[in-house]
């Protein structure tokens, strides 16, 4: 960086303090480009500007960029540590290694705080009086297993609270003979303590104890001639064994561990980890980074120890193995003990059974890379079918799509959903309220959304779409190049298009036959006759239409093809400057990607939208009721989320919302009681 560039900066970097903080750098538009943590401020921020900080290509990339810095001081490291990475997830800053998607593995919650627990699967594990077991990569085992476990261990799945003074009648899981109704006192507490104890030794790995236990009881069953008893024991433990007994053993201390590996391959890398409960692998995850040859080992390792671990109240291993450990990781070591509540130990084995854990780690980690990669590869070549077959300037690396959802005009919204690599970018969806359109107006209301996406895109900066999808035809089409036009963007580098439906012949005759049954007599009672392939020819000699696109009926495979079907649906594409449609051929990659681009928008305002819809219901219902007002609706709206809800909600519950009285609760019981 030059110096008059530098000015503002080095004048700060006099100014730093010698303790400890955050650092953030900033470009010359004041956006955030970079957030680190330090245990010497002034140190660490005056170590990007030395001769020895050109080695690292992403440092000489960064530093240029650099017009003026800011910085927190905190009272120690891992208060600093905790306040870079709230910053990084909240500000995404380009330099970064990417900490955004903090993982949320399953795992089972045993509420063994209450009388009689229930067992549950849970994404964010809290601080509480349950017992935890897990994470459960695979959703869909630890769905099995808890299917399982609930056919041969009815444990409650009721959340109602029981403390065992009153009785209810029992529920269906009963008579299904999935629950022991405790609600209903039919099971001591002790029993029912029993069962439990045999989930907890299920779920901790000492499956080979219970099944020794139940093959005796079992057994027991049988000698007394409680035939029918034996055999649902011998089906629960055949069960248990093709459930559980896949887990590998990988030592024999009976503890808690993590073995995280890094491996590299061109400009990608990726961590293996391997989740060890007890010494048994419960399950093994990949995190995949695709710009990691950017990152150094240390900061990948870092990058994965905190997409982890960080976020929420997740149970901590008591080991962690890694392939290298610096001066960042040991802070995280202190932190992870901190919050554990007892040591948590991050090491770097030499030898031995734990080095062994580890290579392995990194065998997988290879493998899944590899994988990865081809995956990637695969990606690439559908990218670059859609850019051949639709003619795009572009691969369309980035896509948005926009979708307008509404019923009879009213609760109007918009969706823009993202896709990067022909994968859902969630974190960049969008949901626009129309505020300016009255009644039902897709095109208007189109019109408001895109000039407030683009309008601000071009006034604050962005990642900018490499293909912009409109969910309709000609109409639509020509609407959002008017927009776009006067906003200022160049059509020429992004490409814009409209992907709309085509009826088939079969349903087109249907339409005519609708129309001719609801007007007698008309015209259109006297079937036209189909026009020769010379007649066509003579009114269409190029072979071109009109530019009336009912009239031009593409198909998924043009006419005269092999295997076009004029009565099958189809789907086609309409771009700028461009006379014809392009058909989109049934089962193809191109008619795939941009499906599930617009499915996906299409999803995403309908989800939203319900929302909408359900929450003026119950506003509409709460109006009528004397003496609640819009603070007192708003506070029943929060709390209770649903009408549904709402209605069946007992006195004591409603006494609970906030703002509410006596005199409120009464009244409503007495509304809803009064239906």
């Amino acid at each position: 960086m030059d110096q008059t560039s530098l000015t503002q900066a080095q004048q700060k970097l006099e100014l730093l303090p010698d303790e400890p903080g955050v650092y953030r750098f900033l470009d010359g538009k004041g956006k955030i480009i970079y957030i680190g943590k330090a245990k010497n401020l002034k140190k660490r921020v005056k170590s990007y500007f030395t001769p020895r900080a050109a080695v690292d290509p992403r440092i000489v990339a960064l530093v240029p960029m650099i017009k003026d810095l800011a910085w927190i001081v905190t009272k120690n490291e891992i208060e600093a540590l905790i306040l870079e990475n709230q910053m990084i997830k909240t500000h995404r800053p380009k330099y970064n290694v990417e900490l955004k998607d903090d993982k949320t593995y399953p795992y089972f919650r045993l509420t063994v705080g209450e009388l009689f627990p229930r067992l549950s699967l849970v994404r964010n594990p809290k601080k509480d009086r349950a017992l935890y077991f897990g994470p459960y990569v695979a959703v869909r085992t630890a769905r099995e297993a808890l299917a399982t476990i609930r056919r041969f261990f009815p444990l409650r799945q009721s959340k109602m609270e029981l403390d065992g003074s009153k009785t209810y009648k029992p529920c269906l899981n009963f008579q299904l003979k999935r629950c022991l109704a405790p609600c209903s006192g039919q099971v001591a507490v002790e029993e029912y303590g029993k069962l439990v104890e045999k989930v907890v030794w299920l779920l901790k790995g000492n499956y080979e104890e219970l099944l020794k236990q139940l093959q005796s009881e079992m057994q027991k069953r049988s000698e007394a001639m409680r035939f029918e008893e034996a055999a649902a024991l011998r089906d629960q433990i055949r069960s248990l064994e093709r459930t559980f007994t896949k887990q590998q053993v990988l030592s024999k201390e009976r503890i808690d561990r993590d073995i995280l590996s890094l491996v590299r391959q061109g400009g990608f890398a990726g961590v293996e980890v391997l989740f060890v409960r007890g010494g048994i692998l419960l399950s093994d995850d990949f995190l995949f980074f695709k710009e990691g040859g950017l990152y150094s080992d240390q900061e990948l390792l870092r990058a994965a120890l905190t997409k982890l671990y960080f976020a929420g109240e997740k149970p901590l291993p008591k080991e962690i193995l890694l392939p290298e450990v610096n001066d960042d990781i040991l802070i995280l070591e202190e932190y992870f003990s901190i919050r554990r509540e007892s040591k948590v130990t991050i090491l770097n084995p030499q030898r031995g059974d734990k080095l062994r854990l580890l290579e392995m780690a990194t065998r997988n980690g290879e493998e899944n890379l590899k994988q990865r990669l081809a995956g990637a590869q695969a990606e690439e070549q559908i990218l670059a079918e859609v850019q051949n077959h639709l003619h795009l300037t572009r691969s369309p690396v980035r896509a948005e799509c926009f979708d307008i959802s509404n019923l009879m005009g009213k609760h109007s919204v918009a969706s823009m959903v993202v896709f990067e690599n022909g994968k859902p970018l969630k974190s960049d969806y969008r949901i626009f309220k129309i505020k300016t359109v009255e009644g039902p107006n897709d095109f208007a209301s189109m019109e408001e959304v895109l000039t407030r996406r683009y309008g601000r895109l071009l006034e604050e900066g962005g990642a900018w779409p490499d293909l912009i999808i409109i969910d309709g035809g000609l109409g639509q089409l020509n609407s959002a190049i008017r927009i776009l036009t006067g906003l200022g963007v160049n059509l020429e580098t992004t490409d814009l298009i409209g992907l709309a439906k085509g009826r088939s012949e079969k349903a087109k005759d249907q339409k005519r036959k609708d129309r001719a049954e609801e007007r007698p007599g008309s015209l259109e009672t006297q079937a036209a006759p189909e026009p020769n392939r010379e007649e066509q020819e003579r009114r269409d000699p190029a072979g071109e239409d009109s530019g009336d696109l009912e009239a031009q009926r593409p198909a998924p495979v043009a006419p005269g093809e092999a295997g076009h079907n004029p009565e099958e649906d189809f789907e086609y594409v309409v771009k700028p400057n461009r006379k014809n449609p392009i058909p989109l051929r049934k089962n193809s990659s191109p008619l795939f990607f941009l499906q599930r681009i617009r499915d996906e928008a299409h999803r995403f305002a309908i989800t939203h939208h319900r929302k909408l819809r359900g929450k003026a219901a119950v506003k509409s219902s709460l109006e009528d009721i004397p003496g609640i007002g819009p603070k007192k609706r708003a506070a029943l709206l929060k709390h209770f989320g649903s009408l549904q809800a709402l209605e069946s909600a007992t006195p004591d519950q409603l006494a609970q919302v906030p703002g509410l009285g006596p005199k409120d609760v009464v009244m409503l019981t007495g509304y809803f009681e009064a239906g």
